[in-house]
């Protein structure tokens, strides 16, 4: 991640916490604050404004955070409707809807040419002619596929893949109440690429060379995104990157070589 992006993503999830523990700390000094302000909406509104501020509320996730905490919050006022009994078709509708409007950020999309001046071309990220893998969990679980971009849904289920394309471009993967695991030990990259991920109640597991530079740009809400590779600068390869984008919610990436 750039070193202004991650210090200002410090600096939001460290405002949230301590406004959050001042209102917390004041309700418990005999503040009178309204008991809806500690209802489960509110705290879903608290974090899709913190998903919101670290993506300058260009991530959707914020707005369906923003929908799903005000439909509760209405609870509180108009209580004979009893929203919380619809707790569960409303996230999944959520979601739902996450999953289809969900913003693309790999060889898919368009990206600004500011940022590719900053990565790279993006013909040297991607390349003209490439392959998709369009993964089918019922039937590639623990497959070695020479694949040059990975596109996986993964749903109450999950997922092993071994990629071995030495031109691997990357691609998305989605996890939801599942998990995953994209060894990419024997793969190889050329220039920069960009992998998006996707975590809700849900994990995935990166393994990449130690060779291979890790720009993370998540957007990670109770979740993170961990690199336990052993840390040897002299082992990075600049024309290796990886630049991991997307939202864990509830979930996380672990990144680790063999």
């Amino acid at each position: 991640m750039q070193p202004q992006v991650q210090q200002s993503n410090r600096v939001y999830t460290g405002l949230f916490l301590l406004v959050a523990g001042i209102i917390v700390l004041a309700h418990k000094m005999g503040m009178p604050i309204p008991r809806w302000f500690f209802s489960n909406g509110m705290l879903l509104i608290g974090i899709g404004f913190l998903v919101g501020l670290k993506s300058k509320f260009k991530n959707i996730a914020a707005f369906i955070l923003f929908a799903i905490g005000g439909i509760f919050l209405a609870d509180e006022f108009f209580p004979q409707m009893q929203i919380e009994k619809f707790a569960t078709p409303i996230a999944l509708i959520g979601v739902g809807v996450y999953f289809i409007f969900k913003p693309k950020h790999t060889a898919y999309s368009k990206i600004k040419a500011e940022k590719l001046n900053t990565w790279g071309n993006i013909h040297n990220a991607y390349g003209t002619n490439t392959t998709t893998a369009e993964v089918n969990n019922a039937t590639s679980f623990g497959t070695t596929e020479n694949v040059e971009h990975i596109n996986a849904v993964v749903a109450f289920s999950g997922l092993k893949k071994n990629i071995v394309a030495k031109n691997f471009k990357g691609g998305e993967l989605t996890c939801f109440m599942g998990g995953a695991e994209i060894n990419l030990s024997q793969a190889d990259i050329q220039g920069n690429i960009i992998l998006d991920v996707t975590n809700i109640f849900g994990g995935t597991k990166l393994v990449v060379p130690s060779n291979w530079i890790i720009q993370n740009e998540v957007t990670a809400v109770f979740g993170a995104v961990e690199d336990r590779r052993p840390l040897n600068t002299n082992l990075l390869d600049t024309n290796k990157t990886m630049i991991l984008k997307g939202t864990c919610l509830f979930g996380g990436v672990d990144i680790k070589t063999y």
